[in-house]
């Protein structure tokens, strides 16, 4: 046989050979990756277990901020509301004051800077609260007006501390400023 031919041979045998070397390796690597894939599909499944677990808690706190949040927000809705209530409290008293001032011959209530004493009325300056009885009569059931107390300013509202008392009078008195709560 020719040189040519044997050599031909050859490099055909070592190509097959090579090539099955390479088909072998091939298809270990294969066997390797799917033992690889399994692996990692089991870790996932035993993960899913903790996922329903995980996703219960996150649901669970989700549903304790909701709550969370809307109990603010009903405690904001009631502190608006305590907070317009006392505005009204407030305006009441301040009507109360300025319908005192305007009965009050002593008072200039039509004056351009008037403005109602509304946290300084003389009662609540005394210490003595409104409607509290003391040992001696207040000055506002006295049927001579009294004179100011040196505290007072020219044109302040005196806030019935200096007027007689009568039963219209009673309407009129105010209640101490609302203190926060």
């Amino acid at each position: 046989m020719a040189t040519w031919l044997i050599w031909v041979i050859v490099i055909v045998v070592v190509v097959v050979i090579v090539a099955a070397i390479v088909a072998m390796i091939g298809k270990q690597r294969a066997d390797h990756r799917r033992t690889h894939a399994e692996q990692l599909r089991q870790e996932a499944s035993t993960q899913a277990a903790g996922l329903s677990e995980s996703n219960r808690q996150a649901e669970e706190l989700r549903a304790k901020a909701d709550l969370a949040q809307a109990e603010a927000q009903r405690s904001e809705e009631r502190a608006a509301a305590a907070e317009r209530g006392h505005q009204v409290e407030q305006a009441g008293y301040e009507d109360r004051l300025r319908e005192a001032d305007r009965l009050d011959p002593d008072v200039d209530h039509k004056s351009s800077d008037y403005e109602p004493d509304v946290w300084n009325d003389e009662r609540s300056a005394t210490g003595t609260p409104t409607g509290t009885p003391t040992g001696t009569p207040p000055a506002a059931s006295s049927t001579t007006p009294s004179t100011p107390p040196s505290t007072s300013t020219p044109g302040a509202p005196k806030h019935a501390s200096t007027t007689e008392s009568s039963p219209e009078d009673s309407t009129v008195a105010s209640p101490e400023p609302p203190t926060d709560r």
